[in-house]
């Protein structure tokens, strides 16, 4: 009983201290950064509370409310965690009304300075009432000198209601964003905070209606000189930032956010255009512009094409930029690729896209045909603070997405074309295949030394690499004493199972090595690839047929009626008879032909040959895929541009199907590829 009460004194006890300890945050503030000259940046912001009992804080500039973090209490001080820029602040809790802090970088405390911060206030700078102000809104032609006489033009574009307003000024770099402040008589006030980067704008209005003033960081002023003009212009985006060379294709591999790189050449990219932002998860203007693209991203990638966004950041280290970028992929909801590209100065974007002549600013964005080559370059991004310039971004966006969509047909051969080669030289293509052996009934020893009964090209593998037993329909792996290969992504140096009626072909890696099982009819072999093989090292690409359109002719795909099938010979000799999935039909110069199709997963096959089989194409024909959704499609083209050769052309390693008589034209289809020269 004694304990119980003790331990319900202890209870009530540690209630009390915690009330006494606890702080109620809740409310406007007020805050500013002191500056040496004796000037302030205010900034204000509202603390509060979510369904979850969590403390919220919102940076507040004018008609904008701007999520900067969450807020907790640890001992006398309350700390504002803002992920988004990697920084904190921290006030101390004391009895007195004006509270003092710091605000500063997360990692290590870096680039710490002073603010004071005052609760259940929201003025933003001290006005002087019953004070006549002048109205200055419009927009302006501005220029900004730095202290080593550097100029830079922007427009600038003020608002203002009675003695209230803001600016935003727009530079081909970027926006400024939403600042907000008063006018005072003849001078002008605003200031700007969203957690990163505090900015005061204060100038005088001039008697001509000019303004002179000053840009203020904690760091750094320029001067600000402008002139009224509705029709203020500044250069062109697309303007800005120069490719060293237009018809070189850009490419480049940078890790993504777990590490792995990313490459134009992935298949999630190719043959696709790419837009691609290079950007910095510190950058204002690059959240405004992650916040459209997300949103865009969504609504879009339906439509085949990808975004990649480039994140430099302010430490030249993947862990930090993992945490940054993971933080960035939450706030604004990315479903597309973030990849570090290095330190955030134009230098390093320079190194790691060696194509651009300079580079102007973050944002930049570049829009990526699907050859590679550069459509158009964006630099700076116009966000929501400058209204009309906004819609213009967006309306520009999307009109070079459309067109980056739109492909006449050479550019579509040419897409094919890319995609074929692509394919051939894949892992998983023709080119790197070294072997294809039957296996016996019983034990098939493998490995480099002649003695095997499967002989694996010399310095691939050991002289005894071990052995393949074949029992009925399944195939077993032995590997010889001390070599270790990898089964399915798993390392072994035990017997394991590769193949049977009930399990799908493991695929087995060893060194630069890679070997399936395959069955045709009753025999099973091993199909070898060397993804390092000579052939592939010195394939040298294909010969075409000039793309030509007018071998593209409308057809129609007619479904078998009932269950039938066609016998299609392959060059082993081997007679299979195949469920033949229906006819194309179409015309050519007055008379109709068709050729059967059969099925292939998601696409029909034609195995077809022409007048040009033997001459200047291969003498066993050559094949034509479709989609499936294409063929039945009401609009349908048959396009013999597309016509290639069987994999029998690039390796003596396949078995391939041979036109079966119905599906020889008596006409000359010069078109698609020509005869293989290796061949």
């Amino acid at each position: 009983m004694r304990q119980a009460i003790l331990l319900s004194f202890l209870f009530i006890s540690s209630l009390s201290v915690r009330a006494q300890n606890s702080f109620n945050p809740l409310g406007e503030w007020r805050g500013s950064f002191p500056l040496y000259n004796g000037e302030e940046i205010p900034f204000n912001f509202s603390v509060r509370a979510d369904s979850n009992g969590k403390y919220r804080v919102y940076f507040i500039n004018g008609s904008e409310e701007y999520f900067g973090g969450d807020l907790i209490q640890v001992n006398d001080s309350l700390q504002i965690w803002i992920n988004q820029f990697d920084r904190l602040m921290t006030i101390g809790i004391k009895n007195s009304k004006i509270l003092r802090g710091f605000w500063r970088r997360q990692t290590n405390g870096e680039d710490a300075f002073p603010i004071l911060v005052e609760q259940h206030n929201s003025q933003r700078f001290i006005e002087t009432p019953d004070t006549t102000a002048q109205n200055i809104s419009g927009k302006y032609d501005v220029v900004f000198t730095n202290d080593s006489g550097k100029q830079v033009k922007a427009i600038g574009i003020f608002n203002q209601e009675g003695n209230k307003g803001g600016v935003t000024f727009l530079r081909p770099s970027g926006d400024t964003r939403y600042s907000f402040g008063s006018v005072q008589g003849k001078e002008f006030k605003f200031s700007l905070f969203i957690g990163y980067s505090p900015l005061l704008f204060k100038g005088t209005i001039e008697p001509d209606g000019s303004l002179k003033g000053i840009q203020q960081g904690l760091k750094s002023v320029q001067l600000i000189r402008a002139y009224k003009n509705e029709a203020a212009l500044i250069s062109a985006p697309s303007t800005l930032t120069q490719l060293k060379n237009k018809s070189t294709p850009f490419n480049f591999s940078l890790p993504n956010m777990v590490g792995k790189k990313i490459s134009l050449d992935d298949s999630a990219y190719f043959n696709k255009p790419v837009i691609l932002t290079i950007g910095g998860t510190w950058c204002p203007n690059c959240a405004d512009e992650a916040k459209f693209l997300s949103t865009w991203y969504k609504a879009n990638k339906s439509r085949g094409i990808e975004v990649i966004t480039a994140q430099f950041e302010v430490k030249d280290e993947f862990g930090y930029a993992q945490k940054t970028m993971g933080r960035f992929k939450e706030k604004f909801g990315i479903e597309y690729q973030q990849v570090f590209g290095g330190l955030s100065n134009g230098e390093s974007v320079l190194k790691t896209f060696p194509l651009l002549k300079n580079f102007t600013g973050f944002p930049t964005t570049l829009f990526i045909r699907s050859d590679r080559t550069i459509q158009n370059i964006h630099a700076g991004f116009a966000g929501p603070a400058t209204g009309e310039y906004y819609q213009a971004f967006i309306d520009s966006f999307n009109k070079h997405a459309d067109e980056l969509l739109i492909k006449d047909h050479a550019t579509q051969i040419e897409d094919w074309k890319r995609a074929r080669i692509h394919a051939l030289k894949a892992e998983d293509g023709w080119l790197n295949l070294e072997g294809l052996f039957w296996l016996n009934e019983g034990v098939n020893t493998f490995g480099s030394g002649v003695k095997n009964k499967l002989v694996f090209p010399l310095g691939t593998i050991g002289l005894n690499g071990g052995e393949l037993v074949k029992k009925g329909d399944s195939v077993w792996l032995n590997p010889a004493a001390g070599i270790r290969f990898e089964v399915d992504q798993k390392i072994t140096q035990s017997k394991t199972l590769l193949f049977s009626n009930s399990k799908t072909t493991a695929v087995v890696n060893h060194r630069n090595l890679r070997f399936t099982i395959i069955q045709r009819g009753e025999k099973i072999g091993v199909r070898l690839r060397n993804l390092q093989s000579n052939q592939l090292k010195k394939f040298e690409g294909i010969q075409y047929f000039e793309t030509d359109s007018n071998w593209r002719f409308k057809a129609n795909f007619i479904k078998s009626a009932f269950k039938q099938h066609i016998v299609i010979k392959n060059a082993l000799g081997q007679e299979n008879p195949t469920e033949l999935a229906g006819k194309f039909r179409f015309e050519y110069k007055g008379q109709f032909y068709t050729l059967d199709a059969i099925s292939e997963g998601d696409y029909l096959l034609i195995v077809m040959g022409d007048a040009t089989s033997g001459l200047s194409t291969y003498a066993a024909g050559r094949f034509l895929y479709i989609a499936k959704t294409e063929a039945e499609a009401p609009d349908f083209m048959i396009d013999f541009n597309k016509a290639y050769n069987p994999p029998c052309v690039f390796t003596p390693f396949a078995t391939c199907p041979i036109p079966p008589p119905q599906n020889i034209l008596p006409f000359a289809v010069t078109a698609g590829e020509k005869l293989y020269s290796n061949h």
